[in-house]
């Protein structure tokens, strides 16, 4: 996907001896969104931004490798850069002082630096689209993409993703925390974020006022003459809106809510922080039993962490395991200033979503199932979303209303728009997979932010895996003959079953992943599981593993959730 990016400038703190401005560079390319205030509270926000930062460098995927032959080589490396440093600084200082004694900088020295820069530039373009195309995911890793800022009525919240694209955070800062914000453009676009952007906020203090600015100079003068005018066009990598969608469609799914104490969230970074665990199983299992608080155990060690907050309020009891737990160290600067911290959970080895509220500010950290599950493959979370869908005319009646409105309810948009409150729940579903609508917890409303326009959301989006399609239909109507199903040995099950004149087999470790699988289907046969699995392989799971969630679920949607 081709996505312009037009950038007055760069990010970067203005720092004085008693005030400081925090000043993002919008998009140009995008809508007309500004806003500038005074932070009420610079400490608490360097913070929660750091968290931010440390999501947008997350990688946590994991990559095995030989580094003997390269550290060798490194060694030699350096050892030659260092003897070709010491003779080029020699013979340069030489040739600098005879220079600058014969003659002065030349007059268009500045002239000849922008021409430089922008060939510079140009040529890091070429290579980061030539790079995204032929390996997306080292382009991930070195190219993160810059951070989603929206303005609304009552909140300023920044979005991002992380590299590894299995964690996203969003950080929400109350308007009432920005003195002087009462005008401002509301509207959704990029910022310019930077590494450098990072240092910065790291000088934020409290004896200094900081000014809060997404600069509106840019959209009010003509920019294209100035030195410090950008212009970057990047072909994005289909999983980072894919991913963005996904999320904000898991954000508005019924879950299990759990308030844990900021104590037991230490408790858990803490013991991570000592021990690496050098065997499975690597989960988080939260005991939830009603009318008492959670208990949390950490595997493999079963060490468990007796949480002192509120009381678990579910319609059952149950046990739930989350997994990829090391990325939940993006929280840690903010345990000191948090007030608490509430866990949503989808059911085993789905996504979950940790809320830390702060004093004027809230943090969404939304985590894949695995750390190696990305958020942009979805299958876990799309086996629950119902099939229930909405049609074009009721998709366009809700988009265009919350775009006015810019937040609602299911429930007051049906009655705005006189559709049905589960047809608008649909197209409100719809929406935020197309990247145009997020579900913000604290208002329990849907708010308007348009990632990209819709008609290029739905060139990336596509329909439905034919195959995730197919298999939801064979478990809906229970086609799963249950053969053989049998523990073996590092807690590994092996299940065989027979399903529409199919055979699947298949080994799953303990964490619910496909360890080995055949099926006699011409999928498997042609792609095996580098395409994903087929549709018998995902019924066949479904079953084992998912059922109970997936019912649930499934339940939720169809009545409270879609009215």
């Amino acid at each position: 996907m081709n996505y312009e990016l037009r950038y007055l400038g760069k990010s970067g703190v203005d720092q004085g001896p008693y005030r400081s401005t925090l000043r993002f560079s919008p998009n140009l390319a995008r809508e007309r969104v500004w806003l500038d205030g005074e932070l009420r509270d610079p400490l608490r926000f360097r913070e929660a931004i750091s968290a931010l930062h440390a999501v947008v460098i997350g990688d946590l995927k994991f990559k095995k490798r030989d580094k003997s032959a390269y550290e060798a080589w490194k060694k030699a490396q350096l050892e030659e850069e260092e003897r070709v440093r010491r003779d080029v600084r020699a013979k340069e200082q030489v040739r600098l002082a005879a220079e600058i004694a014969s003659s002065p900088p030349s007059k268009d020295l500045e002239s000849q630096f922008r021409t430089m820069h922008r060939i510079y530039w140009d040529a890091r373009v070429k290579w980061a689209n030539e790079l995204a195309k032929n390996d997306p995911q080292l382009f991930r890793s070195l190219v993160p993409c810059d951070p989603i800022v929206t303005v609304a009525d009552d909140v300023v919240f920044f979005e991002c993703f992380s590299k590894d694209e299995s964690s996203y955070g969003a950080l929400y800062l109350d308007r009432e925390q920005l003195d002087g914000a009462h005008q401002a453009a509301p509207g959704t676009t990029n910022v310019d974020y930077s590494l450098p952007l990072f240092d910065h906020f790291q000088g934020l203090r409290t004896y200094r006022a900081t000014r809060l600015k997404v600069d509106p100079e840019g959209f009010e003068v003509r920019v294209e003459g100035r030195a410090d005018y950008r212009e970057e066009k990047i072909d994005l990598p289909p999983s980072w809106l894919r991913g963005f969608g996904q999320i904000s469609a898991a954000t508005g799914l019924p879950m299990r809510r759990v308030s844990l104490d900021v104590a037991s969230v230490y408790s858990v970074l803490a013991h991570l922080k000592r021990h690496r665990e050098k065997e499975g199983p690597r989960a988080i299992r939260f005991e939830l039993v009603r009318g008492k608080p959670a208990r949390l155990v950490l595997e493999p060690w079963n060490v468990a962490i007796e949480d002192r907050g509120a009381a678990y309020e579910g319609e059952k009891d149950e046990t739930i395991k989350v997994w990829g737990r090391r990325r939940l160290f993006a929280l840690a600067r903010l345990l000191p200033i948090a007030e608490r911290v509430d866990v949503h959970l989808l059911g085993n080895g789905l996504p979950s979503i940790w809320i830390v509220t702060m004093p004027g500010m809230r943090f969404v950290l939304a985590l894949s199932g695995w750390t190696e599950s990305d958020w942009s493959g979805g299958t876990n979370l799309d086996l629950i979303t119902g099939t229930f869908t909405a049609d074009a005319a009721t998709l366009e009646r809700v988009g265009s209303t919350l775009r006015v409105r810019r937040t609602g309810t299911p429930a007051s948009l049906a009655s705005e728009t006189g559709d049905a409150q589960k047809s608008v729940a649909a197209a409100l579903h719809r929406l935020s997979k197309q990247g145009q609508a997020v579900y913000d917890f604290a208002a329990g409303a849907y708010r308007f932010r348009d990632v990209v326009e819709a008609r290029e959301a739905e060139k990336v989006i596509g329909p439905e895996p034919e195959e995730l399609t197919a298999a939801r239909k064979l478990f809906v109507e229970h086609r799963v003959k249950m053969e053989r199903e049998e523990a073996l040995p590092g807690g590994k099950r092996l299940l065989v079953a027979r399903i529409s004149g199919e055979s699947p087999e298949t080994i799953l470790d303990r964490d619910g992943v496909f360890s080995r699988a055949r099926c006699t289907c011409t999928h498997h046969r042609r792609f095996g599981l580098r395409n994903g699995a087929c549709r018998h392989l995902l019924a066949l799971r479904l079953t084992v593993i998912g059922s109970a969630d997936v019912r649930l679920a499934a339940g939720s949607i169809g009545g409270s959730f879609f009215g």
